[in-house]
């Protein structure tokens, strides 16, 4: 998302807490914290002037980083409508495991479908609709896709063109960690066990 915190609605947020279960009385709490926010405007060392803003969350402000939370939940949830009803594929780590569409962190995104233009187009659907809705900014530019070696070259070039991102070969690390793992495991991860025991001697 292009500058999250700065284009959360604050309806949105409001309605999302209220989808969820909570409380009107801890709603409301929630949102005055949020609605109370002023700007002022430093001068030649003269504070001047006071600015209410009408979107966005305080960063810096631990609550903010819980309300972008359950702000965010309303992204998951579309693409856990999607995908029950088999708009998206998913995948999963074993036969009987559960299937993940998605995985969200709080400075990046991560979405698993098969390289289809069907399920390419309910993406891009799907964050058209969460645009919309919540007034987030998906950041295109600063996104990639990234598909197994056995997809054909042209059905990669649909995919990127169908969501509007560009193609990388492979998403080497992510978080530190990883993106995929060889059958050498242990050679794999050899260099999280050194950090670790580094970080023990030290």
């Amino acid at each position: 998302m292009s500058k999250a915190y700065d284009g959360v609605e604050w309806n949105f947020l409001a309605g999302m807490m209220s989808k969820l279960g909570f409380s009107s009385g801890w709603i409301d709490c929630n949102m005055r914290c949020v609605l109370s926010v002023s700007f002022s405007f430093l001068i030649n060392g003269e504070v001047c002037g006071s600015l209410q803003p009408s979107l966005g969350l305080r960063q810096g402000d631990p609550l903010s980083l819980y309300l972008f939370f359950i702000y965010a939940e309303g992204l998951s949830c579309l693409f856990h409508i999607v995908e029950n009803i088999g708009d998206i594929s998913g995948f999963r780590c074993s036969r009987r495991g559960p299937k993940i569409s998605h995985l969200f962190f709080p400075d990046d995104s991560m979405i698993f479908t098969k390289a289809s233009e069907r399920d390419c187009r309910t993406i891009k659907h799907i964050l058209e609709v969460y645009s919309r809705a919540s007034g987030q900014v998906v950041n295109f530019n600063k996104s990639a896709l990234c598909v197994s070696k056995s997809v054909s070259r042209q059905r990669v070039r649909i995919c990127a063109s169908t969501i509007g991102v560009q193609l990388v070969g492979c998403h080497e690390r992510h978080l530190g960690l990883p993106s995929f793992v060889s059958k050498n495991k242990s050679e794999v991860f050899k260099s999280i066990k050194d950090r670790v025991w580094n970080r023990l001697y030290g």
